[in-house]
């Protein structure tokens, strides 16, 4: 089962990567993204609200949200076991970051919607 959830770290990983990328090259090249002919400020309000409102930018945000929970606290999970001061916590450890991580992602997700205006 731990090799499972270290693939899906990895996945994780790898699903970050490629949307803190399209992240940085969206926010802060849209100079050359207007250039082309492709995009706004994306910092002006209205181009802020019509993201929010696009059901699959919202998706991708909720999904981004889902893997760097899941990325975080497995990663931070391993690093306080593996260096044994935390050891025989592990159960509890992973207990709340649990519970955090399910607290966050229904905060998380629940901003994302209201914010697109979904009642």
């Amino acid at each position: 089962m731990k090799a499972r959830y270290w693939v899906l770290h990895y996945l994780a990983g790898l699903f970050l990567f490629v949307l803190l990328l399209s992240h940085i090259f969206m926010m802060h090249f849209y100079k050359l993204i207007e250039k082309l002919g492709f995009g706004k400020d994306p910092l002006e309000w209205e181009n802020v609200l019509q993201r929010a409102r696009n059901v699959t930018l919202s998706t991708l945000y909720i999904l981004f949200l889902f893997f760097a929970l899941f990325h975080g606290f497995y990663g931070l999970k391993n690093i306080l076991v593996e260096t044994n001061a935390f050891k025989r916590y592990e159960r509890q450890i992973i207990f709340i970051f649990w519970v955090l991580g399910i607290f966050l992602f229904i905060f998380g997700t629940y901003t994302t919607i209201k914010a697109g205006g979904v009642e």
